[in-house]
């Protein structure tokens, strides 16, 4: 009985906008605006520098229902062992504009 009284709040949960607003990620979040399709776009990413760079550079790319932020962990490592990481939250997916209309 305890359960269902309480059902409807833990269900409600955290409310995020379309482009996960008030959701952050572990890194500081950029944004490129882009025309593709004639559309005005943006894809948000992560371009994490290291504290002692190794001169190279990682791309993550996350696949359907990911965003940049689920590689928290592995741009960690990638950094403490020199590597810049760029990780792109694709157009359509996470923080990037997510158009009614697109060929992928």
């Amino acid at each position: 009985m305890l359960l269902l009284a309480a059902a409807p709040a833990w269900a409600e949960g955290p409310a995020y906008g379309p482009e996960l607003e008030g959701f952050d990620y572990a890194y500081p979040v950029q944004r490129f605006d882009l025309e593709s399709q004639r559309q005005t776009l943006h894809m948000s990413y992560l371009d994490v520098r290291p504290p002692r760079p190794n001169g190279r550079t990682v791309v993550l790319l996350h696949g359907k229902n990911f965003c940049a932020g689920t590689w928290e962990a592995t741009i960690r490592v990638l950094g403490e062992t020199g590597y810049r990481v760029v990780a792109p939250d694709q157009i359509g997916f996470c923080k990037s504009t997510k158009p009614e209309r697109y060929q992928y």
